[in-house]
């Protein structure tokens, strides 16, 4: 669920706070001035300096989400104990007043959050736990004044509400003030897994990174210089807390910034409850109410509907410690987001029929029950649905609301319709249309494991909403029969115009009437019977989704490479890639460069390599020259800022490889002679053994440079990085993993993957490669031991075969990342090699669940659409089956539904769904790239395959002698 509260005009508060600080900073500044020409402090009520004007010795500097105010002469420390203060989006006026009055007096740097939107944000759910409730952040110069500074802003804002900061420790109990040890101003810089973080020097020397987690926790080196710093911090969590005297929590459901999810046992039945948590303050807005509020507001509705059957029963509302928790009932049965994967996938479900329409005729009955009771769900989703059986409830039920009251505007992307999207922030409730959209949506997903979430055309309104819905329907209903059948029943519940919406008498008429057809049998997944993409349409996709790329490069970005502005935008300041590598291949430039490259339909720099891609799309005159802009941004770039990374997709292997092949397809020496440098100078040992962050990705990368160049010192450093493998590998008469070391300074220290980021599959395709390049019998055997312990680990369902992430996991996984598309990648690629027939059935059996997973796929190439897509391609080169080509144009399909209007442009939305960026693994390039391959053929990037004309042949005896089968 999405909720929001800021003022109700457009930007109706982006200057109030600013002006607050200002006109704060500006009386303090003319006290002062006045006290030192005339030795005497101002009359009381004295003239105060213009806000609109610059402040006498300060420097204010607006910013999103930030504004930052320091003395003009002010030096910030690296490091240090930082004082945080929090506030509501009510108490942040006031807060602020008083705060930049005491720190204005002390000519001490801070910043604040910008408006009260942000301020409301910093309290939201969505909120990283470890940074909620940061209104202020102030820099001492050092501890002795952090001390001081604490004390006083602690009396000055005693009383005012504000949020406890989970991160920190708080000055006195209940004060808003509260201190941690971290950065001040060091720049952030890349790190092994190649992202930006802000490191800490410890006094030895040592740079560790400055974690912001959910609890206290500061270095053990630091010395606390605050009384209440002598408590220890906490290390290990509790094994069980007891909560009103009554309920043992042994268990999170989930942690987040408004509070937990909690399993426990109540101690007066011995039974199994849900325990609801909200933290004071957290989800305050200007209207006055919290988490808190909402959550009483749960149990009321619990009251009201548990004895209509509608929902879980109440058990206790308790209060402990200002916080507020809700124990209610524990129902069995499953979430309907996870009972919808399992009906889905193969093999076919012969009582899915049965099962749907009996759940869609109790869903509207729940549905019924409520607005007959005069209210509104407003947040009718599958994740608030439990299937019980044959049955089903409702449950979250903090939103339900009488129409036409006052409330905070809430919904769930995909579920609510355009009219709640488009409320206001806080406005009247809606009707019961609002909830029949939703039954619509909810029913629509349960059919086919399809959210319907579609991203806003922008400028809004290019197309119609009712035919935008038409095509994701379409597409996903395509050769189901139980969810083509259902399809009046979406398109009339899901209309835009409120007032054409089917009411629930007409969805129990059409049900009924539906249950007595016989519908014919499903196809088995893995079968070609869905939506496939046209020539026309993949097309329309790959030109406007290349002209959007040009067309959206920043050119003060390639004006000033050094001002560490991305090339592309990137959506969300709080995303994960905007604190990536701008070069690398993940969100970066590199994986644009080498699809810019290879839509330019350069020719292969060897005479035995494979053939350039035919017919590329239509000539684009702006190729070429954002080709080069990008190429020398990143090149340019690259000068004076270090990169541990060598990885394939995060590091510097990728941006090696981009570099050479922009510059082959420009015919640039120089750009040539960059990206060579760059993969030479990679090491050959690392810690890491991944491809995304590791040694196989950067094994990947020099083969690729042995094929392109000829150059004997890629084969022979290729060789140094398989050693380096072989010697990483941890085997059992069974199995060979390759652990991340636990003491590695990564966030991945300690993983052990299947998958092909992060895992044995992508660790045996580079030994695979290898061996084959070096005639090297251990590192054939070591991938044919690879191959087998992917085969161990594969959890079949019917046809499909699935792979969890790491030994022991329960996930059922489908992608390129973990899962059936990046294992299937290897053990095709292996089949080829060995000729071993259990590797072909597994790889199958991988497509199979690739293609069953397709609906409720995103669209990116690292975990979506695109790379899952790749791999059917793989399977269609390999094999020479056309049916897996076909498959490929169903996923293809898929992209085409999610498709959105931007500036003219129809292009696919990236991994978040709503925003379109470009990079390779997560947005528009590598979506791009599968679409062109699919139309026009060629080999797949970021592998390792020979050049020529084909993949090896299976039935070569030869090389499965060599893989020691």
């Amino acid at each position: 669920m999405r909720s929001t509260d800021e003022v109700g005009r457009p930007d109706g508060d982006r200057h109030l706070l600013e002006d607050i600080a200002r006109a704060t900073l500006g009386r303090v500044a003319g006290r002062a001035s006045d006290v030192a020409d005339a030795g005497a402090e101002p009359a009381a009520g004295g003239p105060v300096p213009s806000a609109g004007r610059l402040l006498p010795g300060w420097e204010i500097h607006p910013g999103t989400p930030w504004t930052y105010a320091a003395p003009a002469d002010s030096v910030r420390r690296a490091q240090g104990w930082k004082l945080h203060v929090s506030a509501t989006p009510l108490s942040a006026p006031v807060v602020l007043a008083r705060v930049a009055e005491v720190l204005g007096r002390r000519r001490c740097p801070f910043k604040f959050a910008a408006t009260l939107g942000e301020t409301g944000a910093l309290l939201s759910r969505e909120r990283d736990r470890g940074s909620v409730g940061k209104f202020v952040t102030v820099y001492p110069p050092d501890d002795e004044t952090a001390v001081a500074i604490a004390g006083e802003l602690h009396l000055a804002t005693s009383g005012l509400p504000g949020p406890p900061i989970l991160s920190d420790r708080a000055y006195l109990p209940g004060s808003l003030v509260h201190y941690r040890f971290g950065v001040f101003s060091a720049p952030g810089e890349l790190d092994n897994d190649g992202t930006y973080t802000s490191r800490l020097t410890a006094p030895d020397g040592t740079r560790v990174t400055d974690e912001r987690k959910a609890w206290y926790s500061p270095p053990e080196w630091a010395r606390c210089p605050f009384e209440s710093g002598r408590a220890p911090a906490r290390t290990t969590a509790p094994e069980a807390v007891l909560l009103g005297g009554r309920f043992v929590v042994r268990q999170a459901v989930r942690h987040g910034a408004k509070g937990g999810v909690f399993l426990a046992e109540d101690r007066q039945t011995g039974g199994q409850v849900v325990v609801k948590h909200a933290r004071p303050h957290l989800g305050a807005g200007l209207h006055g109410r919290d988490g808190r509020d909402r959550l009483r507001h749960e149990a009321r509705m619990l009251d009201l509907f548990a004895p209509l059957g509608v929902t879980a029963r109440k058990v206790e509302l308790f209060e402990q410690d200002d916080n507020l928790f809700l124990a209610q009932e524990r129902l069995s049965g499953s979430v309907l987001t996870e009972w919808a994967g399992r009906r889905r996938f193969s093999p076919p479900d012969p009582d899915r029929h049965a099962a749907v329409m009996g759940l869609a005729r109790r869903l509207a009955a729940l549905v019924a029950v409520v607005h007959g009771r005069g209210y509104v769900l407003r947040d009718l989703t599958p994740n608030n649905v439990i299937v019980t059986g044959d049955d089903c409830l409702l449950i979250d039920l903090e939103t339900a609301a009488v129409p036409g009251t006052p409330v905070v505007r809430a919904f769930t992307p995909g579920y609510a319709p355009p009219e709640q999207v488009r409320g206001a922030e806080y406005g009247p409730a809606p009707g019961p249309e609002a909830d029949l959209f939703a039954l619509g949506a909810t029913l629509f997903f349960t059919a086919t494991d399809c959210q319907p979430v579609l991203a806003e055309d922008l400028p809004a309104g290019t197309r119609s909403w009712d035919a935008r819905l038409g095509t994701l329907v379409s597409v996903a209903t395509a050769g189901d029969p139980v969810a083509t059948a259902l399809v009046p029943l979406f398109l009339g519940l899901m209309r835009q115009e409120p007032g054409r919406r089917w009411d629930l008498e007409r969805v129990r008429a059409f049900l009924d009437g539906l249950a007595a057809v016989p519908l014919p049998p499903a196809a088995r997944a893995g079968t070609p019977n869905g939506y496939r993409l046209g020539t026309a349409e993949q097309d329309r996709l790959l030109g406007d989704g290349l002209a959007h790329i040009l067309r959206t490069i920043s050119p003060a970005a390639v004006a000033d490479p050094e001002a560490r502005a991305a090339l592309w935008p990137l959506k969300g300041a709080n995303g994960y890639g905007a604190t990536t590598d701008p070069c690398a291949v993940q969100y970066g430039s590199a994986g644009v460069l080498t699809l810019l490259a290879s839509l330019a339909g350069h020719e292969p720099a060897t005479a035995s390599a494979r053939p350039a891609r035919t017919e590329p799309p239509g000539p684009h005159a702006g190729l070429p020259a954002g080709l080069r802009d990008a190429a020398g941004w990143t090149a340019r770039r690259l000068a004076g800022e270090h990169r541990p990374s060598p990885g394939l997709y995060f590091g510097r292997a990728g941006i090696a490889w981009g570099l050479y092949e922009a510059g082959r397809a420009l015919g640039d020496d120089a750009l040539c002679a960059t990206g060579t440098g760059l993969a030479l100078g990679l090491p050959t040992n690392w810690p890491n053994p991944d491809v995304c962050h590791g040694l196989a990705g950067t094994g990947l990368a020099l083969l690729h440079f042995w094929y392109a160049t000829g150059e004997v010192r890629f084969r022979e450093r290729a060789g140094e990085c398989a050693d380096a493998l072989m010697k990483a590998a941890r085997r059992t008469p069974e199995t060979v993993l390759w652990p991340i070391p636990e003491d590695f300074d990564s966030g991945l220290a300690g993983v052990v993957h299947y998958g092909f980021a992060h895992g044995v599959a992508g660790v045996g395709a580079f030994l695979l490669a290898a061996g084959a390049v070096l005639g090297r019998e251990d590192c054939l055997e070591t991938a044919v031991a690879a191959g087998e312990t992917l085969l161990a680990a594969a959890d079949r369902q019917g046809d499909a075969l699935w792979w969890p992430g790491a030994p022991g996991g329960q996930d059922r996984l489908p992608h390129w990342c973990s899962g059936s598309s990046g294992v299937g990648t290897f053990l095709i690629r292996l089949y080829a090699a060995t000729g071993d027939r259990r590797l072909l059935d597994a790889a199958r059996g991988a497509a199979v669940a690739v293609h069953a997973h397709r609906l409720s796929s995103g669209t990116a190439a690292c975990h979506g659409l695109a790379g899952d897509g790749q791999f059917l391609l793989d399977m269609a080169d390999v094999l020479g089956e056309p049916v897996y080509h076909e498959l490929a144009g169903e996923l293809a399909g898929c992209l085409w539904a999610r498709a959105v209007v931007r500036d003219g442009l129809l292009v696919v939305p990236d991994e978040s769904t709503t925003e379109v960026t470009v990079g390779w693994n997560t947005g528009l390039a590598g979506v791009l790239d599968f679409l062109h391959r699919l139309r026009h053929g060629g080999p797949r990037p970021w592998m390792a395959d020979p050049p020529g004309d084909g993949p090896p042949d299976p039935a070569d005896a030869g090389a499965a002698r060599r893989a020691g089968t």
